[in-house]
């Protein structure tokens, strides 16, 4: 490939989803034929393989337009640039896009809808400019440190606290309650009490880490959780009760090929003391 284009091998590998390898992803199998460790490495690797998201006010950038390879990555809940959230749904049909490698800025939504489907028979795309969704502002300047935080992890960059904060957030994700994040932003408290990504079963093929409201609120929970320096078995007790307090009693089914491949869970200091407690379960495969 280095000699087909010219472009040094070091570059090409910042251009793939491998450069995320050993932090927000797992390293794969050493064999490509080992079809068994590539079949728990798909099911448990935490990536929007077809879903997108984005930030419509990068897009709208001209020539310099252009999508982001971590935006593939469940940890990009922000834009930094323009301070606002991460879109994820066309604002014209309410569904999920797909992300097309192939397709050129700016980019149309592809979903077919049912508008003329009951007068004439046919069913026709959506057609609705991305670059035309309104993304909501982030009104919480901490979340965008957060965001700022997660990124030096996913450069490779990040230091013991940013270690310890992904961590944490990894396993609060499908573990938060309201009472987690009550001084946050209200969206936050929106996206932790509304059934948006919050089922512990898949619902319509999503997982908690799917909404990237629910990641920003596990990563502002996660910070302010670890802000006084308290040991993980302290942490663990305090997640239990403020799950006490909003009646959140239903544990977390994890599977074992998302403690292996999951991010962050590799290893995570918190996931035992979360387990001694019945918050965590560990179960089959996904």
């Amino acid at each position: 490939m280095e000699k087909l284009t010219g472009i040094d091998a070091e570059r090409l590998h910042a251009m793939t989803l491998a450069r995320y390898a050993g932090n927000a992803l797992p390293h794969l199998a050493l064999l490509a034929s080992d079809g068994v460790a590539v079949q728990q490495w798909n099911k448990g690797a935490w990536l929007h393989r077809s879903r997108a998201r984005w930030c419509p006010r990068c897009l709208r950038n001209g020539s310099s337009s252009r999508w982001l390879l971590r935006w593939q990555l469940p940890w990009s809940f922000a834009c930094v640039d323009h301070a606002v959230y991460m879109v994820t749904e066309c604002q014209s049909c309410w569904d999920t896009v797909d992300f097309r490698h192939d397709a050129p800025p700016p980019r149309n939504c592809d979903n077919m809808t049912d508008e003329g489907e009951w007068t004439y028979g046919l069913r026709e795309p959506c057609g609705h400019s991305l670059t035309m969704c309104q993304p909501v502002p982030v009104s919480d300047t901490s979340v965008l440190t957060l965001q700022e935080r997660v990124n030096s992890w996913l450069d490779g960059t990040p230091t013991h606290d940013d270690r310890q904060l992904v961590a944490l957030a990894a396993v609060l994700i499908p573990l938060l309650s309201p009472s987690m994040v009550r001084r946050g932003d209200p969206l936050l408290r929106y996206a932790v009490r509304s059934p948006r990504g919050t089922a512990q079963h898949k619902r319509n093929g999503k997982r908690p880490w799917t909404d990237s409201l629910r990641v920003a609120a596990a990563v502002y929970a996660a910070d302010r959780l670890l802000d006084r320096g308290y040991p993980a078995d302290y942490i663990a007790d305090r997640i239990f009760d403020l799950r006490l307090i909003d009646h959140r009693r239903r544990p977390w089914h994890m599977d074992v090929a998302e403690l292996a491949y999951g991010p962050g869970l590799r290893p995570n200091p918190f996931v035992e003391p979360l387990v001694h407690r019945g918050l965590i379960t560990l179960g089959g495969w996904l």
